[in-house]
């Protein structure tokens, strides 16, 4: 038996279309091998982790090595997955090996590693730099070490470099090891009380009550029990249950238990509501497809208003899958939105979902995908990394929010999760339901194109008869605006979306108004607030002030690394780089010509959150953006706290736009629509659209109704527009002439290269020589140089110390052509990027 592997590390790989390997299967190898097995192999003088790819009748070489060992009984990926990763590296150029680790949780696969040592009467080699002798010191002292406690111990040295001169010249000894995974699964110690025991005998001289309590307690439970559980309901010690183990009373032992992100959570049941006469035919249409009709496309774009009662389709859907015996996964864009979905979906389907995201420990991670390969988890909400969840039968995936740019990986492989569900779903037969209030125009132009079944969902739902009524007894409102639905369905009402009002800053400021608040948004927050009622105040930037400025020579603070201005941070009392996270303490004179008149300009949430303080003192504040929120706990807090009504007004970045229910927020205020509206970025009208419709859609979700004020400079712009008149149709249809006219997604597929070198000049060679040899290819294709747009510095010049140029290809398939342009070692390829900035 032969098995093929891709080995998960960097390696120079045989000549062929897959970077693979062939090895033999020992026969006295314990376990079974299979496609997606997570094996050890020997490849040259190395020990390698790998996955098993496929198992070949006849090897593609004549002598074949061994595998070492099998790592995990079970296969790591599906058949489905493995093909998934194939797509994926074809389409963003990305090593196999890697799209392999982006589907398995941290800590599966062990670490790779080198271990170092002095080779005997090498210790006093003359001729060493300084930190060639500090590392061969170290080794003496120390003894052999491994790379990554070399790391702590010289964070800041490339002693990698130093370390292979070291061995060229036979003062070390460098041999390779393999650690074992990270991860593993939690073992507790229990204790129990022994059935036969004398306990008269066995508590004989034990003064202590604590001893007599443990034994009540431990009569009172049917298992074996927690020992920190013990301890917490009796008051006792380790020492206490080792006296009572040696007289013979209790046994210890361990038991595996799972890590549950959700432990200690509590979801009320609820029941499905009706649907209404819009809902319904969209629930149709997607039950269909469930239920195997026999239209051809399993792809659903779902284009309901913010409020229109999307996720009560999602909720049909899953529980349809389910009940066919398949599982589901459900997608948002950002970590913050996890507490929301979780809830709706836990409540509906108690017991029955779970959720993964990068700020779970390890081992939660870990555990959750022990379960869900195990086929002891029906539902998995969370961010794009959850699309790999292992769940089998897969029915239905679900992108939340479809448009958002989170869905797209910046790092290697740089995939975006919708295209990937997409392709996954078509190797698993599961359907994919694509939602949005501001559809990507991507998606909307396959909708049209009829590659996507669209749906509509045009009115914004306030509620059902009877829980209105409910809700107006409870907060005393009398009269609202919500009305009964024009076709009769007497159960649902639904109101307007929220009116929104346009502000022109220009005219403030020569009304004489300097505040960041024009008068039409401070009136409302007056009156908001005087009602008792919620609003949110929304700034797209963190921090108090963008940057400081000398007013005698006109000197930037600016990051030594990026070479952006630092942005004030005043709790913190420090300029911070939002790019690399440089820290300097604030100049109280000019480091270039010693003058005192150092000024702060622009805003952010901090700067907002201090002006509200002092212009409505008795307001209760909260600010939710990522100096505030850092965890995942820390956004379920916020939103918790927000929702219960403890604080009046929420100050926020785009992570309180999307997706939240918030019913008792009557007005939402944009500080300024302006922040993304000028980038040189041809997506920078959809974003800001998408943004703005999205945080508008906070406000007027509850009974009395809502407002919306947004402040800008460009009020007659075509995406300002079309937010006041919440007319997504509009601005697609102006958007798309736009982009069709300058031949840009989605009319054609775009690539971005992008070169970064500590060298300003090297990054610029290398960025004109890769241009003329990709125009060269151009050529030979019989394809325009148009197609070609750069090279140029890129928006952010320098980040992180080094300089970056970049290039923008125009192709109808820039993977296929790039691989055959074969592009050299360092520069980075998005394929089908969101940003080109």
């Amino acid at each position: 038996m032969f098995a093929r592997v891709v080995v998960l590390a960097p390696v120079r790989a045989p000549q062929g279309d897959e970077p693979a390997f062939d090895y033999a299967v020992p026969d006295d190898l314990p376990g079974t091998v299979e496609a997606g097995s997570l094996v050890t192999v020997p490849l040259r003088t190395r020990p390698l982790y790998a996955i098993v790819i496929d198992l070949p009748e006849q090897p593609a070489v004549p002598d074949t090595k061994p595998l070492t060992a099998l790592v995990d009984p079970a296969p790591v990926l599906s058949p489905a997955h493995i093909e998934t990763a194939r797509w994926m590296s074809r389409e963003t150029l990305a090593p196999l090996h890697e799209c392999l680790l982006a589907m398995l949780p941290p800590g599966v696969v062990g670490m790779t590693d080198s271990r170092l040592e002095v080779t005997p009467g090498a210790e006093s080699v003359p001729s060493l730099s300084a930190l060639q002798r500090l590392l061969v010191d170290l080794l003496v002292r120390r003894g052999p070490l491994l790379g990554r406690q070399l790391d702590r111990a010289f964070p800041h040295a490339d002693w990698r470099s130093a370390a292979d001169r070291l061995v060229q010249r036979g003062v070390l000894i460098r041999s390779s090891i393999l650690a074992p995974p990270r991860a593993s699964p939690k073992q507790v110690h229990t204790v129990r009380l022994v059935a036969e025991a004398d306990l008269e005998v066995g508590l004989a001289r034990l003064r202590s009550p604590v001893y007599e309590a443990v034994v009540e307690f431990l009569r009172g439970e049917d298992t074996a029990v927690d020992v920190s559980w013990v301890y917490a309901q009796t008051g006792c010690s380790r020492y206490h249950l080792d006296r009572l183990q040696q007289r013979g009373v209790v046994v210890f032992d361990t038991e595996e238990v799972w890590r549950d992100p959700l432990e200690g959570k509590v979801f009320l049941p609820t029941a499905p509501p009706p649907l209404t006469p819009d809902q319904q035919a969209a629930w149709e249409a997607v039950e269909a497809i469930l239920a195997g009709g026999a239209v051809p496309d399993r792809a659903f774009l779902l284009h309901g208003v913010t409020g229109s009662g999307k996720t009560e389709i999602y909720l049909r859907a899953v529980a349809e899958v389910l009940e066919q015996g398949r599982k589901a996964i459900v997608l948002v864009p950002e970590v913050s939105l996890t507490p929301q979905t979780v809830a709706r979906f836990a409540a509906r389907f108690p017991g029955r979902v779970t959720l993964v995201h990068s700020q779970l420990t390890d081992g939660e991670r870990y555990d959750v995908w022990r379960r869900a390969r195990a086929g002891l988890v029906d539902v998995v909400v969370g961010p794009r990394s959850a699309l790999f969840t292992p769940l089998s039968p897969l029915g239905l995936i679900v992108l939340d929010e479809e448009h958002d740019p989170s869905y797209k990986q910046q790092s290697r492989p740089s995939y975006h999760a919708r295209e990937t569900a997409l392709q996954l779903a078509g190797m698993t037969g599961a359907t994919v339901i694509l939602g949005s209030a501001t559809a990507s125009l991507e998606s909307a132009l396959r909708a049209q194109r009829g590659e996507f079944h669209l749906l509509t969902l045009e009115r914004r739902i306030l509620g059902h008869t009877r829980r209105l009524s409910d809700l107006q007894t409870v907060y005393r409102v009398f009269r609202t605006r919500f009305r009964p639905l024009e076709d009769g369905a007497a159960h649902a009402r639904y109101v307007p979306l929220p009116p929104v009002k346009v502000v022109d800053m220009r005219a403030e400021l020569r009304a004489g108004n300097r505040s960041i608040f024009s008068r039409t948004l401070a009136g409302a927050l007056d009156q908001t607030l005087a009602k008792g009622e919620q609003a949110i105040l929304f700034l797209n930037r963190r921090g108090t002030a963008t940057f400081v400025l000398c007013r005698d020579c006109g000197l930037v603070s600016r990051c030594p690394a990026c070479d952006v201005p630092l942005v004030v941070h005043h709790h913190q009392a420090r300029l911070i780089c939002h790019h690399c996270g440089h820290q300097e303490t604030p100049p109280a004179r000019c480091p270039r010509c010693d003058g005192t008149r150092i000024r702060r300009f622009g805003l952010g949430t901090e700067g907002v959150e201090e002006v509200v303080r002092e212009s409505w003192p008795e307001a209760r504040l909260l600010r939710w953006d990522r100096d505030t929120a850092r965890t995942a706990e820390a956004h379920w807090s916020i939103l918790q706290r927000f929702s219960d009504g403890q604080a009046d007004v929420l100050v926020g970045t785009q992570m309180i736009a999307k997706g939240l229910d918030l019913p008792l927020v009557t007005l939402v205020g944009v500080v300024s629509a302006d922040t993304a509206l000028n980038l040189p970025d041809f997506r920078c009208a959809e974003r800001t659209f998408q943004l703005l419709e999205q945080v508008a859609g906070r406000a007027g979700r509850g009974l009395r109704g809502g407002q919306v004020v947004i402040q800008t400079y460009h009020p007659d712009h075509y995406a300002i527009r079309a937010v006041e008149q919440h007319d997504y149709q509009q601005f697609a249809q102006e958007e798309l002439a736009f982009r069709r006219q300058l031949d840009y997604p989605p009319f054609v597929r775009l690539a971005r290269l992008l070169y970064r070198h500590p060298d300003a000049q090297q990054a610029r060679v290398a960025a004109m020589d890769l241009a003329e040899q990709l125009r060269q290819a151009l050529r030979h294709d019989g394809l325009p140089r148009t197609d070609l747009i750069g090279p140029a510095p890129a928006f952010y010049q320098r980040l992180h110390g080094r300089y970056r140029w970049h290039i923008l290809l125009r192709h109808r398939d820039p993977p296929a052509f790039l691989r055959a342009a074969d592009i050299p070692r360092g520069w980075r390829v998005d394929v089908d990027p969101v940003s080109v900035l």
